[in-house]
């Protein structure tokens, strides 16, 4: 029994450092994305707050985030699909807005995955909001309701079908290396094998 399972820490170790392959590990966007700021390399993740998967990968890039090289931009994109989902990106970019995203952004992820709350519902996430302790209710609010949330919502979906997302989570790095879902760790690894592919092909 010691035996297999040091065998399969071996091979588990093995496939975490393995090369990276294009067509197993990544795939190129069908059309290619211009990135915000040509001198760095761009890694956007698409995600969503009822997405399970996305909440598993949360501590694992948050980690990354803050030791990423200084040449590198991160940024979170909450995705639509249709019209349901723009609470969660007026709700998202409340947080950022309202400066509680630290506070507030990963229990509104494990409300909406494991209590089943809808916070997509302006109502239900008001709710919500008047049940975290130490928020201001009304300062989130308007934030939620301002003009450049507003914005905020036209421009995730935009990217939602612009950068064809067809599944959360999605990494994709430099708009045009599209990571495969896998297990976090290994999702590092390879974002961090394309960060350096594309700060080669700068040169």
């Amino acid at each position: 029994m010691k035996k297999w399972l040091l065998l399969s820490l071996m091979l588990f170790s093995g496939l975490a450092n393995a090369a990276i392959e294009l067509g197993k590990d990544y795939t190129m966007l069908a059309t290619p994305q211009p990135v915000a700021d040509p001198k760095k390399v761009e890694v956007i993740e698409f995600f969503s707050y009822h997405c399970i998967h996305c909440l598993d990968l949360e501590p694992a890039m948050s980690a990354w985030e803050k030791s990423k090289p200084a040449d590198v931009s991160f940024t979170k994109e909450q995705i639509v699909w249709q019209k349901s989902m723009e609470g969660f990106v007026r709700m998202f970019a409340a947080f950022k807005s309202s400066g509680t995203y630290d506070k507030l952004h990963r229990p509104a992820f494990e409300a909406v995955v494991k209590s089943r709350v809808n916070l997509s519902d302006e109502a239900v996430f008001n709710g919500w909001l008047k049940q975290q302790p130490g928020v201001n209710v009304a300062n989130v609010m308007q934030a939620y309701k301002s003009f450049g949330v507003n914005a905020q919502v036209a421009r995730a979906t935009k990217m939602t079908r612009d950068y064809a997302i067809q599944g959360t989570p999605t990494v994709i790095v430099n708009g045009k290396y599209v990571v495969k879902p896998v297990a976090p760790e290994r999702m590092v690894q390879v974002i961090n094998e394309l960060v350096a592919k594309a700060r080669a092909e700068k040169k």
